[in-house]
């Protein structure tokens, strides 16, 4: 039952990694006139996402002390929390905003990126707990990498 919800845990990552992705871009077109260096100072957490450290955290001290065979489900649990949050947060800011996914195609290219790295490292290592906690590292990432893209294509 555990290897199930461990296989679900990175099924639901991938989606909310794409409704990640989908928000940052929202989020980069608008507010992209402040998207450039003074962002960091006025709004530092565009960049920097605290709910993905603390989620982050979390599974780090409880994987220190918990049984592995509860793991996958705070894993899961998890992941559906920021599922919900990022809906929420689309909904809520973003509903009026369409992605053209012709124009926005480099972004997605990272999210891709994120994917392969970790199922890649999942079929290398074979340790999924190991791979559970990447991809809340790589949460991390998603944010910076928007803002970097941009920053890449605005001096094109």
């Amino acid at each position: 039952m555990t290897k199930i919800m461990e296989y679900c845990g990175l099924f639901l990552w991938i989606i909310y990694l794409y409704l990640f992705f989908n928000r940052e871009i929202a989020r980069k077109n608008k507010y992209v006139k402040e998207y450039n260096k003074e962002l960091i100072i006025k709004r530092p957490f565009h960049i920097i996402r605290i709910d993905s450290l603390f989620f982050l955290m979390v599974y780090l001290i409880y994987n220190d002390f918990a049984d592995n065979r509860v793991l996958p489900y705070l894993y899961l649990i998890i992941v559906l929390t920021n599922i919900v949050y990022v809906v929420y947060d689309i909904a809520d800011n973003y509903k009026n905003y369409k992605i053209d996914s012709k124009k926005e195609l480099i972004y997605y290219s990272g999210a891709i990126i994120l994917v392969i790295i970790a199922f890649g490292y999942m079929f290398i290592s074979k340790n999924l707990f190991n791979t559970c906690t990447l991809t809340l590292a790589l949460n991390l990432l998603v944010p910076i990498y928007v803002w970097l893209m941009n920053i890449i294509l605005k001096k094109k």
